[in-house]
């Protein structure tokens, strides 16, 4: 059974001592969780080796910043991380909570940030969230074991087991389906779950493997041990077959994630006893995407774009929340506002719009962080593009916002629709001039009545082009 289950924040893995192997899967030993790894007995560990300051000039800031920096506090305990995001910057992670050196799953919006809650038992952590609001993580039961659940309407769901073991989802698409792991005896084994069924995916004719991420178009990346069972590879799981993607030379290799045009990043050792980089993999390649001088690197996802985030040593073995573009890496550090009392230690996801998750260190203590990409001063702003966000937040608790983006002067419509196709309201029917535009609606019908709590359909018109979204009312 694999008990390397480092956080994807931290460090995977490996024979480092106070270098790879010194990484934080901390918020739990207890549950071993792989790629987070939380639990209670692990819980002040978290504490006390991720709220370390850094050492003078670790952080290093720049007249302009290129990203704003956001907060996303607590559920009321002292700290904080965020785990994913979607394409409408909502973001999920876990918080402790008041009084209470316990986590709980989270979701942050524009509303704040919200307790999702536990299976009945004493915690629970959120891993990814899609463009629909649907959620999926971990979560104790009445009885401490660990359940994989997905949270869909303002309803937290456990998926159940397979064999009866413990299980945990780290991912899903849009079009809900979930990739994770399950324990199968002494063994841990990966699984998709579609349409309420969860299946075991296989290895690389060993014992172990472990999902981590899964695109739109259901291709699932993570690790497997091949038949001798003496190493662990990266490997794509696609169309029924499992590929081994290689490492940098070492014995072991991780794979993170998986964008929509095939490419995938994560880490591999490349020399079974020193250095460990992040690497990115596409049509049989596998390059070192470097480090920041240290022996330790890890690409945590990467979006459409190619825009990679993850974790970074530097030569005193500091670890920085680092991007890796065009080839290049960049210390995040770098890229916000000089004076802002944080010090960034991981970059956990990015999404399609550029914006980055993490966790850092503010006033002495660990905290969930969201950057936002800040338009350039010294070049001239793009034209705006045509795109509808749907609701925010979603789901939406009793009331909701709508945002789109016009590329020029148009004549916007908006009406809601429930699953049975007829009409609740009409929202908008006029002209919005080019750039961002909002549509408030308070969740009543056009009789005045109050919606009913279920998914709905929002229809966006701008001139002759259109665009629908699902969202959830709750009540």
């Amino acid at each position: 059974m694999l008990n390397d289950g480092w956080p994807r924040q931290g460090r995977p893995g490996g024979p480092h001592g106070t270098g790879a192997n010194a990484g934080p899967g901390i918020i739990g030993g207890a549950l071993n969780t792989p790629k987070m790894g939380r639990g209670t007995a692990a819980a002040w560990l978290l504490l006390a080796m991720l709220a370390i300051a850094p050492p003078a000039g670790a952080c290093i800031g720049t007249p302009i910043p290129r990203y704003e920096l956001k907060d996303l506090g607590t559920l009321g305990g002292a700290a904080s991380v965020a785990e994913g995001l979607n394409n409408l910057g909502q973001v999920v992670g876990l918080s402790q909570i008041t009084g209470s050196t316990l986590f709980h799953a989270f979701v942050w919006d524009a509303s704040g940030l919200r307790d999702l809650g536990t299976l009945g038992g004493p915690q629970s952590g959120a891993r990814a969230i899609n463009v629909h609001g649907d959620i999926v993580g971990w979560a104790h039961v009445a009885n401490n074991d660990k359940h994989a659940f997905l949270y869909h309407a303002g309803q937290m769901t456990d998926l159940g087991t397979l064999a009866g073991s413990p299980v945990d989802a780290y991912s899903l698409n849009d079009a809900g389906v979930l990739a994770g792991s399950y324990i199968n005896g002494m063994y841990e084994r990966a699984f998709m779950w579609t349409g309420g069924t969860m299946q075991d995916i296989g290895t690389l004719g060993g014992t172990d493997s472990r999902a981590y991420s899964v695109n739109g178009h259901g291709d699932v990346v993570g690790f497997a041990r091949p038949v001798d069972d003496s190493q662990m590879h990266a490997c794509l799981w696609r169309n029924g077959t499992v590929t081994d993607l290689g490492t940098l030379g070492g014995w072991a290799s991780y794979a993170y994630d998986i964008n929509d045009n095939g490419k995938v990043v994560g880490w591999s050792l490349e020399d079974p006893n020193v250095i460990s980089h992040a690497f990115e993999w596409s049509e049989g390649v596998m390059i070192d995407l470097g480090s920041l001088g240290g022996k330790y690197s890890a690409a945590f996802a990467i979006n459409l774009s190619g825009l990679a985030a993850g974790v970074s040593s530097d030569t005193a073995d500091v670890n920085h929340a680092v991007i890796w573009e065009g080839g290049q890496i960049q210390d995040l550090n770098a890229l916000i506002a000089p004076g802002s009392g944080w010090f960034l230690s991981s970059a956990s996801d990015v999404n399609d719009q550029g914006q980055i998750v993490g966790y850092g260190t503010y006033q002495g203590a660990t905290r969930a962080f969201l950057l936002s990409p800040l338009p350039a001063l010294d070049a001239p702003q793009p034209k705006a593009a045509l795109s509808f966000a749907g609701a925010t937040p979603n789901p939406a608790p009793g009331a909701a916002t709508f945002r789109f983006s016009l590329d020029q002067t148009a004549r916007v419509r908006l009406r809601i629709y429930d699953v049975r196709g007829r009409l609740i309201a009409s929202l908008a029917d006029r002209e919005f001039g080019a750039g961002p535009g909002v549509v408030a609606w308070d969740g009543r019908e056009a009789t005045g009545a109050l919606a009913g709590a279920g998914l709905y359909w929002a229809r966006f018109e701008a001139g002759a082009r259109a665009f629908t979204r699902s969202f959830a009312l709750l009540r």
